[in-house]
Parts: C-alpha cells; sequence; structure tokens
C-alpha cells in the first residue's frame, strides 16, 4: 500500500515537471523562431534595397555607355586617320623588335643563380 501511495504522489509530480519543461520549452523555441523570422526580414529588406541599388547603377551604366557611344560616333570620323597612324605606328615597333631576334630563334641565356645544382647528384 506504501508504493501505491507513492505512485500516486509521484505521477502528479511528474506530470507537473513534463508540463513545465513542454511550457518552457516552446517558450524558447517561440523566441528562437521569432529571432530568425526577423533575421530573415532584415535579409530580405538587405537583398531587395541591393536590388534596387543594382537596377539603378546598371540604368546610369547603360546611360553613360549611351553617351560614350554616341560621343565615339561623332568623333570617330575625325580620330580614324590618329588610329591609323596609331596603329602603323605599333606594327612597325614590333617588326623593329622582330629584326633583334637572334638568327638561330634562341635567345642567348645563362643559367640562374636561384637555380644551383650539385654537380654530384647531377652525374648519378
Amino acid at each position: 500500500m506504501n508504493t501505491v501511495v507513492n505512485l500516486w504522489i509521484a505521477a502528479p509530480v511528474l506530470g507537473t515537471a513534463l508540463i513545465l519543461q513542454w511550457a518552457v520549452l516552446r517558450t524558447k523555441y517561440g523566441h528562437e523562431l521569432t529571432k530568425q523570422r526577423d533575421r530573415h526580414e532584415q535579409q530580405q529588406q538587405t537583398t531587395t534595397r541591393d536590388i534596387e541599388q543594382a537596377k539603378w547603377q546598371i540604368g546610369k551604366l547603360q546611360h553613360d555607355l549611351a553617351a560614350a557611344t554616341l560621343q565615339v560616333k561623332r568623333s570617330s570620323t575625325q580620330s580614324d586617320s590618329r588610329i591609323k597612324d596609331a596603329v602603323n605606328r605599333m606594327l612597325d615597333d614590333a617588326d623593329a623588335l622582330r629584326r633583334h631576334l637572334p638568327t638561330n630563334d634562341f635567345a642567348d641565356t645563362q643559367p640562374s643563380p636561384h637555380s644551383q645544382h650539385d654537380v654530384d647528384l647531377l652525374l648519378r
């Protein structure tokens, strides 16, 4: 009979402990869920702001590109001869460099002082 009384006393205590634990964990879960939802909303706002800023920058760059293209078209007739002269000078410089290459197409080089090898290792 003593065991039955102990069980009748332990059952409500354990039941109360389980209900209390459930309530505490549910409250903690609710707080964590609220924090996560707030972080998610903040990230969405940041992403939206970044997207709007990128759209604005793209529009500005497209406008600048259109203005630059128009300016190039206007000045292309004036600068065609200058561009041709510059290209010809670059080609002449390349020809001059090409004339200075060795006749056997190998450059005269010396061994690098950074890669000194032990002669005994090379002879093995």
